[in-house]
């Protein structure tokens, strides 16, 4: 692990080629991807970078106003101060939603986008109880165990498809990573959905191509990825076999052939 200079972040891979940069989701951390990188680090450079509020970049706090924009610049930071100016950018669920609008806000040098599982932004109409639920588990965050609440989190309709010794492993790892929930309160009431400008717009005129992954159980973000294709946002859209939410978790072998696919 780097010492933390803007952004924290952890690398695999010999630097040769074009930088793969991967965002990591809501109570992760860079390490989530090491299954994926296990996969990808002889063919490619890969740059995980810790959020702000998680990992080894918990001393950034998430700002209080345009939280998006702050994180953006925050990336443009770190990436000069590691030298890459071109880079392919990866981003699941909070990471894919940051990713997407760091590629429209700083499309410099961001030659390829890979979205994993990630919400490009709500109807109007839908904020008020979207930020309502959010701030109702930011306030559990802040004054329940952790463990009580990782364990009602995990219990979500997103993540129904997750067995047993799955969820208690992700519960394990999530308790081992993050300390403050505080921390995890403010990051998710600051990127909450409801506060993140509606992408769909953009997407489509974006100055690189985009591809979008969900799991064949992940009912809701497969509807969402073919709006998408639909609408003219993505370039394509994969399905992944026996996966949910969390595909790089699930079946890092196959998502790394889908990333081989479109970027080699």
């Amino acid at each position: 692990m780097s010492e933390v200079v803007n952004l924290a972040y952890r690398t695999w891979g010999v630097r040769e080629g074009t930088p793969l940069v991967l965002l990591h989701g809501f109570l992760g951390d860079c390490s989530d991807w090491s299954l994926l990188a296990e996969q990808l680090a002889a063919d490619f450079y890969l740059i995980a970078i810790d959020l702000p509020g998680h990992g080894h970049s918990s001393n950034i706090p998430v700002a209080e106003e345009n939280s998006f924009d702050v994180f953006s610049d925050l990336l443009s930071a770190t990436l000069q101060q590691l030298d890459v100016k071109d880079y392919a950018l990866v981003g699941y669920s909070l990471g894919g939603r940051l990713a997407m609008y760091h590629a429209l806000k700083s499309p410099e040098g961001v030659e390829k986008l890979i979205v994993e599982s990630s919400h490009p932004g709500l109807e109007s109409e839908e904020c008020a109880a979207r930020l309502e639920n959010d701030q109702s588990w930011a306030s559990r965050f802040r004054t329940e165990p952790l463990s009580e609440v990782l364990t009602r989190w995990y219990h979500q309709t997103v993540f129904a498809d997750l067995n047993s010794k799955v969820r208690e492993s992700l519960m394990k790892s999530r308790l081992a990573s993050n300390t403050d929930g505080n921390l995890l309160a403010d990051a998710l009431e600051r990127y909450s959905l409801a506060r993140q400008p509606s992408l769909w717009g953009g997407l489509g005129s974006a100055s690189c191509p985009i591809t979008y992954l969900h799991g064949d159980r992940d009912i809701k973000f497969q509807s969402i990825a073919h709006k998408l294709l639909e609408s003219g946002c993505v370039m394509n859209i994969h399905s992944v076999s026996n996966s949910g939410h969390n595909i790089h978790r699930e079946q890092p072998e196959i998502m790394a052939k889908v990333l081989r696919d479109a970027l080699l």
